[in-house]
């Protein structure tokens, strides 16, 4: 999860702020202009979503996992 989380944070710092500047030196290399500079919000909001969606995740699993921990030890009781 937190390399889910670094890479997200990573990436939104690249397209977004506050080195979005330094997007615009790469897209001179990897492709695109000005042309596509009004889709950089929108990816932005794609990474943004993308780590919401790795977080939840990862808390809906924790909380499984504790339930059939608790199970598990109640089971051993009776």
């Amino acid at each position: 999860m937190k390399k889910a989380l670094i890479t997200m944070f990573v990436m939104f710092a690249f397209t977004i702020w506050p080195f979005g500047g330094i997007w615009q030196l790469l897209s001179g290399i990897l492709g695109g202009g000005v042309q596509e500079s009004f889709l950089y919000p929108i990816y932005g909001g794609i990474i943004l979503l993308s780590g919401l969606i790795v977080v939840c995740t990862e808390l809906i699993l924790e909380e499984i996992k504790s339930l059939k921990a608790n199970i598990t030890h109640k089971n051993e009781e009776c």
